[in-house]
Parts: C-alpha cells; structure tokens; sequence
C-alpha cells in the first residue's frame, strides 16, 4: 500500500502544475467558441486530462529529484525489456505464493490493469466512438508508453501492453455497464 501512495503522491506536483494551464486553455478555447458551457462534460474533460498527466508522470515523463544542487532528472536505474509474453504471470504466481510478496501483484498486474480502465471509462463518456476505437486507442496509448520507456531508466514489458489494453476493455464495459443503466444521465456528458 506505501508504494501506491508512493506513486499517487509523485504525480500531484504533475497535476498541480496542470491545473492553471488547463483552466487557462479551456477559458480561452470555451470564449473563442461562444457556446453554451457543459459542465458535465468540462468537469469529466478536466479529471480525464488530471489522469492522463498523472499517468504520464508514472510512465514517461523523466524522474526528477530535488539533490543537494537542486532539481536533478534520475538517471540511475536499470532498463529491463521483456518480449516473452505472459512472463508477468508467471512472476507474480511466484511472488504471491511462493515468496509471500502480495504488493508484486498490487503494483504490477493490478496496477497496469487498473491505470489504464479510465481510458476505458471516459473516451466513450466524453466523445461518441466505437468500442473498437476505444480499444485501439487504449492500445496505442500503452504502446506508445511502452516503447518511450526504452529509452528511459524504466522497464519495457509486452506484458504491460497486453494488461494495459484489459484495463482498457474492463472501463469501456464498465461504461457501457453504467450506459444500460443511467443512459438518460450519461449522455448529458456529450
């Protein structure tokens, strides 16, 4: 659980610092246009670009660390790449019952599943696309992660593609899910 609020914590500088950018950028565009305003839509844009920045903080943004010359971007670490598909599996079987480690299966196949279910989620919320565009955008998105972070001190693995994409099925059912149900609510979102 510590490494999680890890993670969460390191991305909040990120968010912070997207915050007025954002809100600058939506106040110009949203007076350029003369419309009426959705806020149904303009909050679920706002926490939908939040997410993406947090995500990026995590995946491909470089490190930074605050040393004693000041801001520094992390350099140290080992690159691993990992071609051999389902390997992931097999370490995290290893690391629950074998060795007892549950957080292996916390951070590394539940979180790459979990992180990317918002794309999932808000792409079909936000705009009217196909289930299968979803699932190529979803796709593209972790493979273009995936292939930034071999050239960063970050692991690249096939496996993270592959449980990324099944994030990204797993929120596009939960949004169809929720559309079955709340149709009449949900579309105020468009």
């Amino acid at each position: 659980m510590r490494a999680i609020i890890g993670y969460v914590v390191n991305m909040i500088p990120y968010m912070i610092i997207t915050v007025p950018v954002y809100l600058i950028i939506r106040f110009i565009l949203l007076n350029k246009n003369k419309s009426k305003v959705n806020w149904y839509r303009e909050i679920s844009l706002f926490i939908f670009v939040l997410f993406i920045v947090g995500l990026s903080s995590q995946t491909i943004i470089p490190k930074f660390e605050n040393g004693v010359n000041g801001f520094s971007i992390v350099k140290s670490g080992i690159h691993e790449t990992n071609l051999i598909p389902f390997k992931v599996i097999v370490e995290t079987y290893n690391e629950v019952f074998v060795n007892g480690y549950f957080n292996y299966f916390l951070i590394n196949f539940l979180g790459n599943i979990i992180m990317f279910m918002p794309i999932g989620f808000f792409i079909p919320l936000l705009w009217n696309v196909s289930n299968k565009k979803v699932v190529i955008i979803g796709f593209c998105s972790s493979l273009f992660i995936e292939i930034c972070q071999l050239f960063l001190t970050r692991g690249t693995d096939v496996d993270d593609l592959m449980l990324n994409t099944i994030g990204v099925i797993l929120g596009l059912l939960l949004y169809r899910f929720l559309y079955k149900k709340f149709k009449s609510f949900l579309v105020k979102f468009r």
